[in-house]
């Protein structure tokens, strides 16, 4: 998907998510799968790799990885760590625990360049 195209497709659902007046979690889910891909797809763009050359790096196909970055999907943590070897960088997920839930918040991936990368 282009840039411009996937500007204009993540503008869309991000609309039809605040147009719902009920929240709805699969709305929800889709918000943080989108922020999730978003920071993957800038990672790579920053370290100047296409989406093949991480495919390839991290034993996936270049359609799933595209996937990843569109929003269809957090992907688990095995997939994080080969991702990450495959741009030089260390993933660090963050969980919290809270007895108190009355709001879920986004899964934040921080990154770090990997030393001798």
């Amino acid at each position: 998907m282009s840039h411009s195209r996937w500007d204009t497709y993540k503008a869309k659902r991000l609309r039809e998510m605040e147009a719902d007046a009920q929240p709805h979690a699969e709305y929800e889910q889709a918000g943080r799968d989108l922020e999730l891909g978003d920071q993957l797809r800038a990672i790579r763009m920053r370290r100047g790799l296409s989406q093949k050359i991480v495919a390839e790096r991290s034993g996936m196909s270049q359609p799933a990885l595209s996937r990843i970055e569109g929003g269809g999907g957090i992907p688990d943590i095995a997939t994080l760590l080969r991702l990450g070897a495959a741009m030089a960088v260390r993933f660090r997920v963050e969980l919290v625990v809270d007895d108190d839930i009355t709001e879920i918040e986004p899964l934040t991936v921080h990154h770090r360049r990997l030393e001798n990368a």
